[in-house]
This record gives structure tokens, sequence and C-alpha cells, in this order.
């Protein structure tokens, strides 16, 4: 994936969970590919997951800075 392609995809990670919280990678309602917390490795799925949702859980966006990280 290149640096264009993940600033046009939504960036979330989760706050405030009584699990681990994980940043997910989005578009739309599309979940698109996860970073699992306290790594940088970037898990990208074949297809897009249709089923996830947002319902009751907390997100911070990350910017193009912080996206640098994992790329």
């Amino acid at each position: 994936m290149t640096r264009e392609e993940a600033y046009k995809l939504l960036w979330r990670e989760e706050l405030d969970a009584d699990y681990p919280c994980h940043t997910y990678i989005t578009k739309g309602t599309d979940l698109l590919g996860w970073v699992q917390q306290g790594t940088k490795d970037v898990v990208m799925f074949t297809t897009p997951k249709k089923t996830w949702s947002v319902t009751r859980r907390k997100f911070r966006k990350l910017n193009k800075k912080e996206i640098n990280e994992y790329l």
C-alpha cells in the first residue's frame, strides 16, 4: 500500500475498551484491515469485512503523521 492510498482510507484507533484496543482501517462501513495493539504490522484482508460495526465503541482518527508510523 502506498502512502497516497493509505491517506484515502480512514484509520481509527479504538479507545476505552475492556479488551485490547487495536487500530482499524476502513472505507465507508467496510473493514479493510487492522493493526494489532503494540505492533506496527498492518494486516489487510483479501476481501472487505462487511459485518464490522462501530456501534458502542469509541475511536479517534489518526492523522497523516501517525499513519506514516505504520507504513
